[in-house]
């Protein structure tokens, strides 16, 4: 499934970027997002963080095409009694030397989607307005487990694994923002919001700590985001050039 995404990710970038007509727009963007989960992810986590980087274009007649990805991490996971069945009456986790472990746990995940909407511009001249979009994609999410320098047996590498809840599928999303370009100098920012609907799935068999098989049921893994960041536009300079990534 990545490999196919990557592939996937590759041959689209270069067909958006391979050659632009007049009064068209390539851009990157680089965001950050703060998130508040819904649903089930809401029962899993508490709200985090995404940096993203994202390749749109804009035709002639302001349809927007594009793929996107982000780095997802946050500190609040509200999985409770995680480690019962390896800790002691008081909840600590025993290192192999027999003493209390200092275990950490984080949110980590990633999403990609291909993009498509409209731009509806203020000015004909300017590219500044609102800019709304529509993808489909693949989220992904878990529980990362970090020991720190202690060696506990029990939560290596492989045995994490029945722990840290890796989740992922098919998701949506929803996207609105303002796009500024400034007519006077090089300042091109936006900001907006997102809609985030996961259908992912439990991608480990098992949960050790309450000993039986993973559930086969899609979750219900909603998301909304405020987002910002900053607009590096790739422009045209004539009908005959290209532009190669």
């Amino acid at each position: 499934m990545k490999k196919g995404v990557v592939f996937l990710f590759y041959i689209l970038t270069f067909q958006l970027f391979a050659q632009e007509g007049r009064n068209v727009l390539t851009a990157i963007t680089f965001d950050y997002t703060h998130q508040f989960p819904f649903a089930d992810l809401k029962e899993s986590y508490g709200d985090n963080s995404s940096v993203g980087i994202h390749f749109q274009k804009k035709t002639q007649n302001n349809y927007l095409f594009g793929i996107d990805g982000a780095y997802i991490f946050g500190s609040k996971i509200k999985q409770e009694n995680l480690f019962d069945d390896i800790a002691t009456e008081n909840g600590e986790v025993i290192n192999k030397d027999g003493l209390f472990a200092n275990v950490l746990t984080y949110q980590r995940g990633f999403s990609t989607f291909i993009n498509g909407g409209k731009a509806f511009l203020f000015d004909e001249n300017n590219y500044s307005g609102i800019y709304l979009t529509g993808g489909l994609g693949y989220m992904q999410h878990k529980i990362r487990i970090q020991t720190q320098e202690d060696f506990i047996p029990q939560l290596d590498d492989d045995y994490k694994k029945g722990y840290d809840r890796l989740s992922g599928g098919l998701s949506m999303k929803l996207n609105a923002s303002y796009m500024y370009f400034s007519k006077r100098n090089n300042i091109k920012f936006f900001v907006g919001f997102e809609f985030i609907k996961g259908w992912t799935k439990n991608l480990r068999a098992y949960h050790f700590n309450e000993m039986m098989h993973a559930s086969d049921n899609f979750r219900n893994d909603i998301v909304f985001g405020i987002k910002s960041g900053i607009i590096i536009p790739i422009f045209r300079k004539n009908s005959e050039e290209f532009h190669y990534f």
